[in-house]
């Protein structure tokens, strides 16, 4: 692997596993899985590693937390 290198970019095929991911995060948000949700959000952070240090808001890690704020958010007991 690439351990204690830090990449400079994506690699492509994992932008579309990102994009996989993050639509079946969606999917676990929509049919009250959080368990799934939380399963695709850490995934979705594993692969975020390998951005290295980008600031770019159209991550899909990015979106999923977006969609955690605005679908999946937190009830209130």
């Amino acid at each position: 692997m690439n351990e204690g290198k830090e990449p400079t970019a994506m690699p492509l095929d994992s932008g579309q596993l990102e994009r996989d991911i993050l639509q079946v995060f969606r999917c676990a948000c929509q049919q009250d899985r959080p368990d799934i949700a939380e399963f695709m959000l850490a995934a979705l952070e594993k692969l975020d590693d390998e951005w290295g240090s980008s600031v770019a808001s159209d991550r899909p890690l990015i979106d999923g937390y977006r969609d955690l704020i605005g679908t999946c958010g937190y009830r209130k007991s």
